[in-house]
C-alpha cells in the first residue's frame, strides 16, 4: 500500500451543525485526510472548528465519520 489522499463529504449534514460551525455547507468538504502506507489514516476538519485525528485504519474511521445519515462519501484523491 501506498501513500493515499481524501477528502470527505456530508451532503445532509444538519443545518445546525452548519449554523455552529462544526459543519461546512453541504457542497463543501469537510475534511480531508490521509491514509499512511501502514494503513493508518489522519483526517484534518475544515470546518470552522477544526482539528486533527488518527485512527489506526481506514476501517475505524468511517465507523465513527461514516454517516449514512449525512450522505457521507470519500473522494479519493490518489487513485
Amino acid at each position: 500500500m501506498t501513500l493515499r489522499r481524501f477528502v470527505g463529504y456530508r451532503p445532509d449534514v444538519p443545518q445546525h451543525y452548519i449554523e455552529g460551525g462544526y459543519g461546512n455547507a453541504r457542497d463543501q468538504p469537510q475534511y480531508e485526510g490521509v491514509q499512511f502506507s501502514d494503513g493508518t489514516c489522519a483526517i484534518r476538519w475544515l470546518t470552522e472548528t477544526r482539528s486533527v485525528s488518527f485512527w489506526s485504519s481506514f476501517d475505524d474511521l468511517w465507523l465513527v465519520h461514516g454517516h449514512a445519515d449525512y450522505g457521507t462519501h470519500i473522494d479519493w484523491l490518489d487513485e
